[in-house]
């Protein structure tokens, strides 16, 4: 597993060195702590949406090599940040950094750093422009210790930590970034920028994706159902559930906040709810989660969960008058007792997680029911998995 550079990197920020970013840019440094610590993973998610731009990892290469981040800085933090002039030409060269990496949104990333730290706006763009070169320059010095200063080498370097960013990543920055699946950014462009360009078409290749599409033009005009192997039924399925969620938008909130959603997923319908003044709070109405997965018999949400989690929570913060309440589910496997356990500690914990992202618990209930209230038949695979569930009720607005 690749070691979390936001842990590396919080390591070199120690309390010495944030006592003087908070001194430097005014702030207590109990803001500029929280701050750093939603700036991080908000400059790593930057550079991986930079590297697989086309291009892009190619001109992060440049960026690196032109402001010769070797790592050098890592080393004189506590000098560099003393608040003289090496800290304003710090600041400089950080903001330029900004600019390339994130354009127009790095303003509003630097509101969204401050609003969620509870310090000054000018505070959180500055001290995005401070973190910058800290950044590149432990990406530069690990690619020279490793041997792969290059393309490839960065985005591999970038892309092992996708599951680290997720994780630490605060509220709302995938969707300001234009990010609506983190897992989806990958490799592709990179290898195909760094590899060298063949004098030959690979004719085999071409021919057997033209038959594959050829046999799925023909099994679509089929008016029988094509007989499955397990293993494309699992990819059937797979396909069907994320076509049935429609195509993701973007969603501007009242607060300006835009989300990346698709247009049948519940982050809609639950916009939707609250919008229609013609619709009344009841105890009947509920939204079922659909891009939420839990670990087998565990109340640990898996590291894809988290987007839609931030999403529910923006949605809240646009819309302060709604409350909701949080219903857990599951099939009727096992033990009913058990079963209800576990409901209540999975309906729990997406409680739990809602209060990280800046919720107030006042605002929020959680109930497991066990396996009651089924949606679907348990007597199959395809109803069970249904009927595991974390669903939500308005309960004000």
């Amino acid at each position: 597993m690749a070691e979390n550079i936001v842990g590396l990197l919080k390591e070199h920020l120690n309390e010495n060195v944030l006592g003087k970013i908070a001194g430097f840019l005014g702030e207590e440094k109990s803001g500029i702590t929280s701050a750093v610590g939603s700036s991080l993973p908000s400059l790593l998610l930057g550079l991986i949406k930079k590297g697989t731009e086309p291009g892009g990892a190619d001109n992060l290469l440049g960026m690196l090599q032109e402001g010769k981040h070797d790592g050098g800085i890592l080393d004189n933090l506590g000098s560099v940040l003393d608040g003289g002039s090496v800290t304003t030409d710090l600041l400089s060269s950080g903001k330029g950094l900004l600019a390339s990496i994130f354009g127009d949104k790095a303003g509003g990333l630097g509101d969204m750093i401050a609003s969620a730290s509870g310090i000054r706006k000018e505070s959180g763009s500055s001290l995005l422009g401070l973190l910058a070169p800290i950044v590149m320059g432990f990406l530069g010095k690990a690619l020279k210790s490793s041997g792969g200063f290059n393309a490839k080498g960065l985005m591999d370097l970038l892309l092992g930590q996708k599951d680290n960013v997720k994780a630490a990543l605060p509220a709302g920055v995938s969707s300001l970034l234009g990010v609506g699946d983190l897992d989806r950014l990958g490799l592709e462009e990179v290898t195909a920028a760094a590899a060298p360009v063949k004098q030959s078409i690979p004719w085999l290749p071409v021919l057997i994706g033209l038959a594959a599409l050829l046999f799925f033009l023909w099994r679509s005009c089929s008016p029988q159902p094509p007989v499955m192997d397990v293993g494309e039924k699992v990819v059937g399925e797979a396909s069907q559930a994320l076509d049935a969620l429609g195509k993701f938008f973007s969603k501007k909130l009242p607060n300006g906040i835009e989300l990346s959603i698709p247009e049948f997923g519940v982050e809609n319908k639950l916009i939707a709810f609250i919008e229609d003044a013609q619709l009344p709070v009841d105890d009947k109405t509920w939204f079922s989660f659909d891009r939420l997965t839990f670990e087998t018999g565990k109340a640990t949400l898996k590291p894809e969960s988290q987007e839609q989690l931030q999403n529910i929570a923006e949605i809240l913060k646009a819309y302060p008058k709604v409350s909701i309440k949080l219903g857990g589910y599951t099939d009727n496997t096992g033990d009913p007792q058990a079963n209800l356990k576990l409901s209540q500690q999975r309906a729990d914990t997406v409680m739990a997680d809602l209060v990280k992202l800046g919720i107030d618990a006042s605002r929020l209930e959680a109930e497991g029911y066990g396996q009651e209230h089924p949606v679907a038949d348990n007597s199959t695979e395809e109803g069970r998995a249904q009927n595991r569930r974390i669903d939500m009720r308005v309960t004000a607005k």
